[in-house]
C-alpha cells in the first residue's frame, strides 16, 4: 500500500529559513511564479533574475536598461511583467528557455515605475513617480486607460478580491480605490499618518509603501512608517494600518516588536488570516513580523536584515523576502580603489511556515 504524505500544517510560530538564493547585487523585489517552480527577482541592476527552485539554477532575463523594481505575473498566460527606473515595461513568457521580451513599452511612464499589478480583467496596471496609474493590454502593451488623481509618487498597487476594483498608495498617505471598468475614483482610505513633512525637511517622507488585501477582501493593510525624524536616510517608526474595507474605518495600527527604523516594504496575508510584514532597516535591525490583524502584538518575530518585499508561494506554506546582505563594507564602494565600485549583495530568503519534519536533516 502506498502511503500518502500528510501535507504540512501552517504554523507561523515554526517559521524557519528553508532556502536562500544569493546574488552579487542588492535585490529589492521578488515573486514566485504561479506554477510555483520559479522565483523571479530584481534590484540594483538591469537584468531580471529567474531561479529554478528545484535545481537552484539562475537565469538572467535581459531586456531592461535600468534598475528593475517592480514584478507581476499573470497565471493563465504564463506571462511575467517587469518595470524599471527609466519607465520601461517588459513582458516575458516566464518559463521559456533563455527568454527575451515578448513586448516592451519604453515610454510607459515618465521616470521610475514603482509598482505593477495584474488587474481583475487580466490586463496590467502600472504606477510610479509621474503620479499616473495606467492600464495596459497584457497581450501587446497597448494603452487602455489612465487613472488620474494622485498628487505625488505612487508606490504601491493591489487588485481587490472583488474582481472589480484596485487600490493604489502614494507618498502623501492616500490609498485610492478605483473602478477598473470605468476609471472612477470610488474613495480614499486615509493613511496620511504614514506621511511626514517636518518644517526643516527638504522633501516629503514616507507614504503607503506596501498594500495587501486579505483573501475575503474584508481587510486592507497599508505598510509604511510614521514620525520620520529627518529626510536624510529617513528614519521613522514602522507601521501597518489595517482598514475595514466595507466601512473604510481604521481598525488597527500594527508595529514591529523588534527595533526597526524603516518603512514596512513587504506585506502578505496568509490563508489563516495572519498578516506578515517586513521592514527596511536604515540604522538598526529589522524583522519579519507575524500579526493577528485584530491584535496589536506580534504573535511571532524573526530578526532579519533589511527587507524590501514579501511574496507568498502558491502552496501557501512558503514566504520569500528580498533582502539586503552586507558585504562587510560600511557603504557601497567605501574603502575600495577610486576606480572600483563594490556593491553590497542581495539575498532571497525563503521561509517554510510549518514545523520541520522529524526526518528532515538539520
Amino acid at each position: 500500500m502506498t502511503m500518502i504524505a500528510t501535507p504540512p500544517t501552517l504554523d507561523v510560530t515554526k517559521a524557519r529559513i528553508s532556502q536562500t538564493l544569493e546574488h552579487e547585487r542588492p535585490l529589492t523585489c521578488c515573486r514566485f511564479s504561479p506554477c510555483g517552480n520559479f522565483l523571479v527577482a530584481a534590484g540594483q541592476e538591469e537584468n531580471v533574475l529567474r531561479w529554478d527552485l528545484a535545481t537552484g539554477n539562475k537565469t538572467a532575463l535581459v531586456g531592461h536598461r535600468s534598475w528593475v523594481d517592480a514584478i507581476a505575473f499573470r497565471a493563465d498566460a504564463k506571462r511575467l511583467f517587469t518595470a524599471d527606473f527609466h519607465g520601461t515595461i517588459c513582458c516575458w513568457q516566464y518559463d521559456a528557455d533563455g527568454p527575451t521580451p515578448i513586448w516592451s513599452r519604453i515610454d510607459a511612464h515618465a521616470g521610475w515605475i514603482r509598482a505593477l499589478a495584474v488587474a481583475p480583467d487580466g490586463n496590467l496596471l502600472s504606477a510610479g513617480n509621474d503620479c499616473v496609474i495606467r492600464l495596459w493590454s497584457a497581450a501587446d502593451g497597448k494603452p487602455l486607460r489612465e487613472f488620474a488623481g494622485h498628487e505625488n509618487y505612487v508606490f504601491s498597487l493591489a487588485a481587490a478580491p472583488d474582481d472589480k476594483t484596485f487600490v493604489s498608495g502614494d507618498l502623501f498617505g492616500k490609498a485610492n480605490q478605483w473602478d477598473i471598468a470605468t476609471g472612477e475614483l470610488l474613495r480614499t482610505f486615509d493613511a496620511s499618518i504614514l506621511h511626514t513633512r517636518g518644517d526643516d525637511f527638504l522633501a516629503d517622507v514616507g507614504g503607503v509603501r506596501s498594500l495587501a488585501f486579505d483573501a475575503a477582501g474584508q481587510l486592507l493593510a497599508c505598510g509604511g512608517m510614521t514620525d520620520a525624524k529627518s529626510n536624510a536616510f529617513c528614519p521613522g517608526n514602522p507601521a501597518v494600518l489595517v482598514f475595514d474595507v466595507a466601512t473604510g474605518r481604521l481598525t488597527q495600527t500594527l508595529r514591529p516588536s523588534n527595533t526597526s527604523d524603516g518603512p514596512i516594504k513587504g506585506l502578505a496575508f496568509l490563508s489563516d488570516g495572519t498578516l506578515c510584514g517586513h521592514a527596511e532597516h536604515l540604522n538598526g535591525e529589522s524583522s519579519l513580523e507575524f500579526w493577528d490583524p485584530a491584535r496589536p502584538q506580534s504573535k511571532h518575530v524573526i530578526k532579519r536584515q533589511s527587507g524590501y518585499c514579501l511574496d507568498l508561494h502558491p502552496d501557501g506554506l512558503r514566504l520569500a523576502a528580498a533582502t539586503f546582505k552586507n558585504n562587510g563594507r560600511g557603504g557601497n564602494g567605501r574603502h575600495s580603489k577610486p576606480e572600483e565600485y563594490i556593491s553590497h549583495n542581495g539575498e532571497i530568503t525563503i521561509f517554510s511556515l510549518f514545523e520541520k519534519p522529524a526526518d528532515q536533516p538539520s
